[in-house]
């Protein structure tokens, strides 16, 4: 069983739920190095058999993660 980790290309963020200290932040989809929006998913390995869903840009060829899960109180 693969353990990726992504949302569907487009999907908006699903409701905050879960766990109230931690939220998903999903990256654009625009090359944080040349700004391009000429963007791709794809399976990547990272490490130990662990494998996730990371954005890639066709044009330049940087590679960042669909989304980070943060340490993110609601109290003010």
């Amino acid at each position: 069983m693969s353990k990726a980790t992504s949302a569907p290309m487009g999907a908006s963020s699903p409701p905050l739920r879960a766990v109230p200290d931690y939220r998903v932040i999903y990256h654009a989809q625009l090359c944080p190095d040349c700004g391009s929006d000429d963007i791709t998913e794809s399976e990547v390995e990272t490490g130990e058999g662990i494998t996730e869903i990371a954005l890639t840009c066709k044009t330049c060829g940087t590679a960042w993660p669909v989304a980070c899960v943060v340490d993110w109180s609601i109290q003010p």
